[in-house]
């Protein structure tokens, strides 16, 4: 049978646990995001229309488990349309011309720029066509050797995968490649980077949450259990919740381990593009700077608020660990009374 006191403390942690360890909130936050920033337009609209909804948590939920892949789903069958449809227009596309070119960029940009390429770019490059009789001109900045050592350094050096790989791609071409690069690659490999680390961090934080939040369920369940019964059924519910929440307190503290590292990725990313500010403003050569420094300041300015926004969340799992460090601390302390 359970202890007065012992009972007590059940009843007491129970409330402080449910005040404590509270993923609504989070999730709330998290879906908010969604809207705000995920790569997918299905999925942002998707989102918006849970965090607008009057059912409040209930549409948070439904997005979550059910509207989110959903979402994702459309988004995949919208992806796989364009990308079939630059194709072909890039297949039977004359060469030389606009549409040629401009379909090949878009085949290897970013998923919403070849959804953007669908819905205007291609009637563009048809007009360019039958302007020009379907000879496109391509208009580089004369190189100077600063160009190309910048290249080279942002190779070996910048944080983006894509990056890197784009201005290698670009040092292994001529001077036209190199002046492709300027123009139109790094910034379609800068955004592959971000559409990247968004996506992926989406995709974590969601099996992050899902694991965490079956965990407090299970954990939960167990305290309600050790409340409504006594004895030895009380003894195997609180073995049981205290199990729970250690595990909750383990898959916590890993997840806010992974977002330290992810801050420290969108770090590096805020502060390379600073250095291509600090760049932009004193260079030389006759590449378009001025277009360079805008897209810098506003890379700078995202992966910042992607650092601010990691920080929070390593900072969020946190306390759910320690919250649920306490939760079976005080369950092991019941248990204690109870012999």
């Amino acid at each position: 049978m359970v202890a007065p006191n012992a009972a007590a403390a059940v009843a007491d942690t129970a409330v402080t646990a449910a005040g404590q360890v509270d993923l609504a909130t989070v999730l709330r936050d998290r879906v908010r995001k969604m809207a705000l920033s995920d790569p997918l337009p299905e999925v942002r609209a998707e989102a918006w229309n849970a965090v607008l909804s009057t059912r409040g948590d209930e549409a948070i939920r439904e997005f979550v488990t059910g509207g989110y892949a959903a979402a994702k789903t459309r988004a995949a069958d919208r992806i796989k349309r364009d990308r079939d449809y630059i194709g072909l227009v890039n297949r039977y596309s004359l060469p030389d011309s606009a549409v040629r070119v401009t379909s090949g960029r878009a085949l290897v940009s970013t998923e919403n720029a070849q959804a953007e390429y669908v819905r205007t770019g291609h009637a563009k490059a048809q007009e360019l066509d039958r302007v020009n009789g379907n000879r496109y001109e391509e208009r580089l900045a004369r190189l100077g050797q600063a160009d190309r050592d910048y290249v080279a350094d942002l190779a070996a050096h910048d944080p983006g995968t894509q990056v890197r790989a784009a201005a290698q791609r670009a040092l292994s071409g001529d001077d036209t490649s190199i002046g492709l690069f300027f123009k139109y690659y790094w910034g379609i490999a800068a955004d592959l980077d971000d559409e990247a680390f968004r996506r992926n961090t989406t995709d974590q934080n969601e099996i992050w949450h899902s694991r965490i939040a079956l965990l407090i369920e299970a954990a939960s369940a167990a305290e309600r259990a050790e409340r409504e019964s006594s004895g030895e059924f009380a003894r195997k519910a609180r073995a049981e919740a205290i199990a729970a929440w250690q595990q909750v307190e383990q898959q916590a503290g890993q997840s806010a381990t992974d977002w330290t590292a992810e801050k420290a990725r969108a770090d590096a990313q805020a502060a390379a593009w600073a250095a291509v500010v600090a760049h932009a403003r004193g260079a030389q050569t006759e590449q378009d700077w001025a277009a360079v420094l805008a897209r810098a300041e506003q890379g700078n300015t995202s992966w910042a608020d992607e650092a601010a926004w990691a920080l929070g969340q390593a900072s969020t799992w946190q306390n759910i660990a320690a919250q649920a460090r306490a939760n079976a601390l005080a369950a092991l302390e019941r248990d204690r009374g109870d012999r």
